[in-house]
């Protein structure tokens, strides 16, 4: 299962969930990638990291993130727009709540390689679930051209361009994209990945857990 889980939400959940993903982002996207962002304790964090956000976590049996996600709506300022808008030169950046965007998309290095690959499809279909259950059209990032190969279109879900192949300030080469929703999308997304069970976890059951 994928825990969906927000700041108000995070009491519903056993553990720490939010604090594992920080945890697994400082060890993906600052000791691995060496990405110059702000960290503390050992987890990684920025400005889109408040109430707004939801994130899509993957823990162990220990209870530490193995994968994660985060989702923003972009009626607010949001990442792409802010530190990344010279990537989007086909069309203007959105500004609306049916538009949201995914970030911080992180797998443990130290996983063989078909666990990676599992558990990278059941966060695209938890994106998928989470997006039609919220009323989202698209959901819109930035990443390197090969992790989006490798996430999504691997997974059966296509990306349309939102401008053209650029290096970042650490010399990557990067691209924005957009991941429209649909049900259609769905179900060749749970045809191409064998996930054909609901993947989210929004908390009750580690309430009756608790309980």
């Amino acid at each position: 299962m994928i825990e969906c889980v927000t700041l108000e939400t995070a009491h519903h959940f056993l553990g720490n969930p939010i604090c594992e993903q920080h945890r697994l982002r400082y060890e993906s996207i600052i000791k691995r990638q060496n990405w110059d962002v702000p960290a503390v304790r050992n987890l990684e964090y920025d400005s889109y990291d408040n109430p707004a956000a939801y994130y899509l976590v993957k823990r162990n049996r220990y209870g530490e993130a193995i994968g994660s996600s985060r989702l923003y709506p972009t009626d607010r300022p949001y990442m792409l727009q802010q530190n990344f808008s010279h990537l989007v030169t086909k069309r203007k950046a959105p500004n609306d709540i049916s538009v949201w965007e995914g970030s911080r998309f992180c797998i443990k290095s130290s996983l063989p390689p078909p666990e990676r690959e599992s558990i990278i499809q059941e966060i695209v279909v938890g994106y998928l679930e989470f997006a039609l259950a919220n009323n989202i059209q698209s959901i819109i990032g930035v990443m390197y051209p090969v992790y989006w190969k490798n996430i999504f279109v691997k997974s059966g879900w296509n990306v349309e361009w939102l401008g053209d192949i650029c290096k970042n300030a650490e010399g990557h080469k990067i691209v924005a994209g957009d991941l429209k929703v649909s049900k259609t999308v769905l179900d060749h997304v749970r045809t191409t990945t064998g996930i054909h069970e609901t993947v989210l976890n929004y908390g009750q059951l580690h309430k009756r857990i608790a309980a």
